[in-house]
């Protein structure tokens, strides 16, 4: 009898936490606003980190085809391309979204977040593979293009987010972005980073 109603008491305190972890506050709405902002404004950071490794990478590449770098310094810029790819991905797989937000919100930055921790994978994995061999220019210029369709479903449900709270009118929507996809060699030969593939893909 005890051992049952003990039993009873755990599974009883184990339901009253479970509710309790469940059950957040309702955020008020500048509380909403403020996330949204910092959720964007921590895209967007990410974006000109991996913009600006991009273009080192690409200063570094045009200077040793033209022999004004030598193969360390290309080496070098090539390890860096490759951190930061790494690193941004390690960041955006550590973004948390809060479940206080209403839930159209949430959903919309939920699926903002999977989008974008899609798009720093396969752009990490794009970047590894600038130096393979195995690596054909098909296939490296489709996972790029693989990461910027992932890209911009992330930002198209950032914007959402954004117009829903208010942050954003809706007729400037469509012509907002984060800013320029990163992740993605241009204008390169694959033979300057003794690759077999020829990254010379574009971002806008």
């Amino acid at each position: 009898m005890k051992k049952a109603l003990l039993i009873t008491v755990l599974l009883m305190g184990m339901i009253l936490s479970a509710c309790s972890n469940n059950s957040s506050a309702p955020a008020s709405e500048e509380e909403v606003q403020e996330t949204v902002q910092n959720f964007y404004n921590e895209m967007t950071k990410f974006d000109e980190m991996g913009k600006t490794s991009l273009e080192n990478f690409n200063v570094a590449l045009t200077s040793y085809s033209t022999g004004a770098a030598t193969d360390k310094e290309l080496e070098e810029a090539l390890d860096s391309f490759q951190d930061t790819a790494s690193d941004i991905a390690d960041q955006v797989n550590d973004v948390k979204i809060s479940k206080s937000l209403p839930d159209n919100i949430e959903t919309l930055l939920r699926d903002a977040a999977i989008a974008f921790k899609s798009a720093y994978s396969i752009k990490e994995q794009a970047s590894q593979s600038a130096a393979s061999p195995e690596v054909t220019a098909d296939e490296f210029n489709a996972m790029n293009q693989q990461a910027d369709v992932a890209m911009l479903y992330g930002i198209s449900k950032v914007n959402q987010a954004r117009v829903a709270v208010g942050l954003l009118d809706e007729d400037s929507a469509a012509e907002t972005e984060l800013g320029t996809v990163p992740g993605t060699v241009v204008g390169t030969e694959a033979g300057a980073v003794d690759t077999g593939a020829q990254t010379n893909t574009s971002t806008e």
